[in-house]
C-alpha cells in the first residue's frame, strides 16, 4: 500500500468512527492563506551583481469536529480533516557573471499533503474498559530562506531573505491503547466479578517520517506493540516488540523484542512492595533481543534489578543493585553493580554516614581472550559535638580497582573541625587535614606508591552584619610516583590541579600528572553589604606551585565585584587581574565586565553592557578586546480610554575593538554601529515604523548606511506587512542593496 493510500485510509476510518453516535458535536471549518513576495537587488563597484525576486504561497483548509458519545456516557471523539498546499518560485541572477552556476539559479517547488487528526476515546462509565485510538498528521509546510553568502554574492548589508527551499515532509503518528480491568468509580452489581479479572493493557504505536527533499532527508517507519498485564498485587508482565525501518539507510533497520517481569506498572513507573512497616523492595527482570540488518549491531541482553529501602528510628539504608548479561559483537559481557547507602544517629550530637559500592565487569571476547574491570570502595564519616564550642568530623575511604591485571589500592582519611556560635558570634574558625595514599601495580614492573596531603586553615571575622573578612591558607603536597595511568571513582589523585575551561584557563591550568610538588594558596577576601541590596566584595590570592624538576609557577589574582539591585535598577560589575610567573616567563590578564539596567516605569528602558580585557597571551604577544552595547527605548501611551502604546522610539549603540600586538604585526579591528528606530501605532492594530543604522568599520574607514521602513496590520484574522530596505557601503566594494518584501496572512 502506498503512503498516500495509507494516509487517506487512516483519515477516512477515523472520520467515520468519530461521526458514529454523534452527540453534542461542535463542528467548525478553519483555513489559512499566506502570500509573500521579496525583491532584492545588489550593486558592487557600479555593477549589478544580484537581481532576484521570490514569490511564495501557502493555503490550508481544516474541518474540525468534536463531541461526546451518548452524552459522555460512552466516551468522546475529536476529528480534524483538511489539506495544505504551498509553493514558491525564485529567480536569482548575477548580471555581472551570467556563467556563474552558483549565482544564477531558479529554484521552484510546489507540494501539498493531507492534514488530519482523529482521536476516539471509548470509556463506558459502568464497564472496566478504556479504549483510545488516534492518528494525526499535522506537519505544516515551511519555507527555508537562503544563506546570505550564497545568494547575495558578498558581504550583505541587509540580507536577501529569498526563499530557496520548501519542506513538506510527512509525520504520521497513529496508535491504539486499550486498558481492561477494574477502575475506580464502578458502582454496578458486576464490580465483584470484575475484581477477579487481571488488569491488561495493549498499546500499539506507528510513527512514519518521510521528507526526502530536505538537506537532511528522512524516510523511516517505527512500529511498537506493548502488552502489559497485572498478575498479583504489584507483579507486572510486559511484552514489547519494536520494528524500525530506514529506507534511506537500511543498515540502521532493526527489530527488537523485550520481556519484563517485576514491579514496573503499565505506565513504566516503579512500584514498591512493603514487606514490613520499615522495609520495602522493588525488583524486576528484563530480556531484550535486538536484531539488526547489520549483524554487528545485534545483541541479546538480560537485566536484573533489585532495589530495597529500610528505615528505622535511628538509621536508614538503601540499595539499588543490578546485574547485566550482554551478548554482542564484542563477546559476552557480565556486569554487576551493588551500591549501599546508610546513615543514622548514634547520640543526640553524633551522626554517621556510610557508603559501600562494588562494580565488576568481565568481557569474554569471541577469540577467547578476557578483559576484567572491578571497583570497590567504601566510606564512613562521623560528625560529632554539634552542640560544643567546636565540632569534630572524621572520615575514612578505601578503594580498590583493577583493570586487566593492573590494580590500584587507595586510602583516604581526614579530620576537620569548625567553631560554632557557642564559641563566638564574631569569629569563626575552620581547620582540616586529609591524606591520600595510592599503591599501584601494572603487573609487569615493581609497585609504585604515591602520597597526597592537604591542610586547610580558615578564619572569618565578622564585626557586624554588613562586614566580613575571610583568610584562608590551603597547603597541599604530593610525593612518590603519580599513578597517572589509573583512575578511581571517589579518591582522586592531585585534586585541585586539573585544567579549568574559560577565558582565564591559561592562568588556571596546572598539570595534574606531576609527581612531587608543594603548593600553597593564600586567599584574603572581604565582603561589605552596606545596604540590603548592595554587596561589594574583593579578594586577593597568591597561588604558588613548586613542582619537582620544573620551575616555580605562581599566579597572583586580584578580584572585585559589585552587585546592586532595586525594583527599577540593576548593576553587576566584575573585575579581575591575574599575573602569572612561570620560570621567569610572565603572562597577565585583566578582565572586566558589567551590566547596568534601568527601568523606572513602563515608558523608559535603558541598558548598558560592556566587556574589556587586555593582557599577554604569551610573553611576546598582547591582546586587547573591548565590547560595549548600549540601548535606550522610550514608549508613549495613550491617556484616553483603554491604555495602549502609541509610539516607541529606540536607540542602540555597539562598539567593538580588537587589537593584537605581536613581534612583527599589529592588527586593529574596530566596529561602531548606531541604530535609531521608531514605531508608531495610529490604531491598536496598525503600525508604521522605520530605523536607520550607521556603521564605521576599521581598518580602511569603511562606512555603512542601512535604512528600513515598514508598515503592517495585526488583526486576529488578518496579518499583513510591507517592508523596504536600502543599504549603502562606502569603501571596499562600494556596495548598494535594495530590498522590498510584502507578506499577507489571512485566517478564517
Amino acid at each position: 500500500m502506498s503512503i498516500k493510500r495509507h494516509i487517506i485510509l487512516h483519515a477516512l476510518i477515523l472520520t467515520a468512527l468519530g461521526s458514529f453516535f454523534l452527540r453534542e458535536a461542535g463542528a467548525r471549518v478553519s483555513g489559512e492563506a499566506e502570500l509573500g513576495y521579496v525583491g532584492y537587488d545588489a550593486e558592487a563597484n557600479g555593477k549589478k551583481v544580484v537581481s532576484a525576486h521570490s514569490f511564495e504561497q501557502r493555503y490550508s483548509l481544516l474541518y474540525q469536529n468534536d463531541g461526546l458519545l451518548y452524552g459522555g456516557r460512552v466516551g468522546s471523539y475529536d476529528v480534524n480533516l483538511g489539506y495544505e498546499w504551498g509553493s514558491f518560485d525564485t529567480r536569482i541572477k548575477n548580471p555581472s557573471d551570467p556563467t556563474d552556476p552558483a549565482g544564477n539559479i531558479n529554484p521552484s517547488i510546489s507540494a501539498g499533503h493531507l492534514l488530519y487528526r482523529g482521536e476516539i476515546i471509548v470509556d463506558p462509565l459502568e464497564l472496566p474498559m478504556k479504549l483510545k485510538a488516534y492518528s494525526y498528521e499535522l506537519n505544516r509546510i515551511s519555507f527555508i530562506q537562503n544563506s546570505v553568502g550564497t545568494v547575495s554574492g558578498g558581504s550583505s548589508l541587509i540580507g536577501p531573505g529569498l526563499t530557496t527551499d520548501l519542506l513538506d515532509g510527512l509525520s504520521i503518528n497513529s496508535g491504539v491503547t486499550m486498558l481492561f480491568g477494574v477502575k475506580n468509580g464502578l458502582t454496578n452489581g458486576y464490580n465483584a466479578i470484575f475484581q477477579h479479572i487481571p488488569l491488561v493493557m495493549v498499546d500499539y504505536r506507528d510513527e512514519l517520517r518521510k521528507d526526502t527533499k530536505s538537506a537532511t532527508p528522512v524516510d523511516t517507519r517505527l512500529r511498537r506493540l506493548a502488552f502489559v498485564s497485572l498478575n498479583k498485587r504489584d507483579n507486572w508482565f510486559h511484552y514489547r516488540t519494536t520494528r524500525f525501518e530506514d529506507h534511506l539507510n537500511p543498515t540502521l533497520s532493526f527489530t527488537e523484542s523485550q520481556f519484563q517481569l517485576g514491579t514496573i506498572d503499565h505506565m513504566l513507573t516503579r512500584r514498591w512492595i512493603d514487606l514490613t512497616n520499615w522495609l520495602k523492595i522493588s525488583t524486576d527482570g528484563q530480556f531484550t533481543k535486538h536484531s539488526s540488518v547489520d549483524p554487528t549491531n545485534s545483541y541479546e541482553a538480560y537485566d536484573l534489578n533489585f532495589f530495597a529501602a529500610a528505615a528505622r528510628q535511628t538509621w536508614e539504608a538503601r540499595t539499588f543493585s543490578s546485574f547485566t548479561r550482554l551478548q554482542d559483537r564484542n563477546g559476552l559481557t557480565l556486569e554487576r553493580t551493588v551500591p549501599l547507602y546508610a546513615n543514622g544517629v548514634l547520640k543526640s550530637d553524633v551522626e554517621w554516614k556510610g557508603t559501600f559500592y562494588t562494580r565488576d565487569r568481565r568481557l569474554r571476547r569471541l577469540d577467547g581472550s578476557e578483559s576484567q574491570k572491578s571497583d570497590r570502595n567504601g566510606t564512613l564519616r562521623l560528625d560529632m559535638f554539634s552542640r560544643a564550642l567546636f565540632t569534630l568530623g572524621t572520615f575514612a575511604k578505601v578503594e580498590h580497582s583493577e583493570n586487566d591485571g593492573a590494580r590500584l589500592l587507595s586510602f583516604e582519611g581526614g579530620v576537620e573541625t569548625a567553631s560554632t556560635r557557642r564559641f563566638s558570634r564574631v569569629y569563626s574558625l575552620f581547620a582540616s587535614y586529609n591524606v591520600k595514599y595510592f599503591d599501584a601495580s601494572n603487573g609487569l614492573v615493581s609497585d609504585s606508591t604515591y602520597l597526597n596531603q592537604n591542610a586547610v586553615v580558615r578564619g572569618t571575622y565578622a564585626p557586624s552584619q554588613t562586614l566580613r573578612f575571610d583568610l584562608e591558607e590551603n597547603v597541599s603536597a604530593g610525593s612518590g610516583t603519580n599513578p597517572r595511568d589509573f583512575s578511581n571513582q571517589t579518591i582522586i589523585v592531585n585534586s585541585g590541579l586539573s585544567s579549568n575551561s574559560g577565558v582565564s584557563s591559561t592562568f588556571d591550568r596546572r598539570d595534574e600528572n606531576i609527581n612531587d610538588y608543594l603548593r600553597s594558596v593564600t586567599t584574603l577576601a572581604g565582603y561589605w553589604t552596606p545596604r540590603p541590596r548592595l554587596r561589594v566584595s574583593a579578594a586577593l590570592s597568591e597561588d604558588i606551585l613548586v613542582p619537582s624538576g620544573a620551575p616555580t609557577d605562581s599566579v597572583t589574582t586580584v578580584r572585585g565585584d559589585v552587585d546592586y539591585s532595586l525594583s527599577d535598577f540593576t548593576m553587576r560589575l566584575r573585575g579581575s587581574y591575574r599575573y602569572r610567573n612561570q620560570g621567569g616567563e610572565v603572562t597577565d590578564l585583566f578582565d572586566g565586565q558589567g551590566v547596568v539596567e534601568y527601568k523606572p516605569n513602563r515608558n523608559l528602558e535603558a541598558s548598558l553592557y560592556y566587556i574589556y580585557s587586555f593582557g599577554h597571551d604569551t610573553p611576546t604577544t598582547r591582546t586587547e578586546v573591548a565590547d560595549i552595547r548600549q540601548r535606550l527605548s522610550y514608549s508613549f501611551y495613550s491617556t484616553r480610554g483603554l491604555a495602549r502604546k502609541v509610539l516607541e522610539i529606540s536607540e542602540e549603540y555597539d562598539y567593538n575593538r580588537t587589537q593584537n600586538f605581536g613581534t612583527t604585526v599589529t592588527a586593529l579591528t574596530t566596529t561602531q554601529r548606531l541604530t535609531l528606530g521608531a514605531r508608531y501605532y495610529p490604531i491598536s492594530r496598525l503600525y508604521v515604523g522605520g530605523n536607520a543604522r550607521f556603521s564605521l568599520l576599521e581598518p580602511n574607514s569603511v562606512t555603512e548606511q542601512v535604512y528600513n521602513a515598514t508598515v503592517g496590520v495585526t488583526f486576529s484574522k488578518l496579518q499583513a506587512s510591507l517592508d523596504y530596505s536600502y543599504g549603502k557601503r562606502d569603501g571596499n566594494d562600494n556596495r548598494i542593496e535594495k530590498r522590498i518584501a510584502a507578506n499577507v496572512r489571512k485566517f478564517f
